[in-house]
């Protein structure tokens, strides 16, 4: 779609959303973008679908492929449980001429599963984009802005650290991870895992606790903590245990606390920068930011999204990585990656 203000044409990016649980969050994202708007949602669930229907005043489907033949969206936005795995909406979404495609994290439970979503995604055009919105916070642009600038100096190691479940939040964190090091990947890892109770739960399928010290080009350090009861930090009040990042670099340090706040010191300044941080309200931002990227970026190919699929794969390489070390109870090198037998093995090991 195509409108005119000012003389000016200006596309309409149209999306329809699949998932009307936290789909509905997401949409609501788009509202007052100029040159984005929501004309669908899938949901097979009925009651929701006529919930979502009525809140965002959208068409509903209960076919994926349905909603796809008749909205010709340029965008899918996939808000889906990690049960449901993400490469099935490629192959119809590039069919339907889809542009770009936002899938949720985590990309995989398994190897298996991002094998075959590498796989689905071979041979078209579609962008995909992973919804690590955490990206799109103001302390992640000062990371990018350090680093073209090289403020901060060469980083030598990060503390990484988060409450919660291993396929939830630290897919986040190893993403914050990843961005602090310049979005490269790993070269080796030491990890210990225990606990088999969440891979009871489908959408975990996981280990209760990681506890990991990976080793990235020029030496750098960076120990991550992925666990139930996490320590967090101490150091900032209002801080809690729930994803925290510390940088140490050649010429000063930085932070972020998801609740407390983030900041930096750099060498010669007398004074921290200190910006308090609230997840509840910087998260809306932060989507929304995200989302009016993904318009950007079929506008214009020079800026590229900053939530990419193959930083999201770099990602989910690096946690199956520390699986493999694991279960092998050594410090491995980096490749190889785990293999879907070696995912099973640990499970069996762990739930045994």
């Amino acid at each position: 779609m195509v409108n005119y203000f000012g003389g000016l044409v200006v596309k309409i990016y149209r999306t329809a959303i699949v998932g009307a649980r936290r789909g509905v969050h997401h949409a609501r994202a788009y509202q007052d973008l100029g040159n984005m708007e929501v004309v669908a949602i899938c949901e097979i669930d009925d009651q929701r679908r006529a919930d979502a229907e009525a809140e965002l005043n959208v068409a509903g489907y209960a076919d994926y492929e349905e909603m796809l033949k008749q909205e010709q969206p340029d965008i899918v936005h996939a808000v889906t449980m990690p049960t449901v795995p993400r490469y099935i909406w490629i192959e119809p979404a590039a069919q339907a001429g889809v542009r770009a495609l936002v899938i949720e994290k985590p990309i995989a439970l398994r190897p298996e599963e991002a094998e075959r979503l590498d796989s689905a995604k071979e041979g078209t055009d579609l962008k995909i984009i992973v919804n690590h919105q955490r990206r799109y916070m103001p302390f992640a642009d000062k990371i990018r802005e350090f680093q073209a600038e090289g403020k901060l100096g060469e980083v030598h190691f990060v503390r990484a650290s988060t409450q919660g479940e291993i396929m939830d939040m630290d897919t986040h964190l190893m993403d914050l991870v990843l961005l602090a090091v310049g979005d490269v990947p790993p070269t080796h890892v030491w990890a210990t895992i225990e606990g088999g109770e969440t891979y009871q739960t489908d959408l975990l399928n996981c280990p209760e606790n990681l506890i990991a010290v990976y080793t990235f080009p020029h030496g750098i350090r960076v120990f991550f903590e992925s666990t139930r009861e996490a320590l967090g930090t101490a150091d900032f009040s209002g801080s809690n245990p729930r994803c925290n990042i510390d940088i140490w670099a050649t010429k000063g340090r930085m932070w972020w606390r998801e609740n407390g706040s983030w900041g930096y010191l750099l060498d010669g300044e007398s004074q921290q920068f200190i910006e308090p941080t609230n997840f509840g309200q910087d998260d809306m931002v932060a989507q929304r930011r995200l989302t009016q990227a993904i318009a950007t970026w079929l506008s214009d190919e020079s800026q590229s999204h900053h939530c990419r699929y193959k930083f999201a794969k770099l990602g989910f390489d690096a946690i199956m990585a520390a699986y493999r070390s694991a279960l092998k109870g050594e410090r491995l090198t980096i490749p190889p990656y785990l293999r879907d037998e070696e995912w099973e093995q640990l499970r069996l090991r762990l739930t045994s």
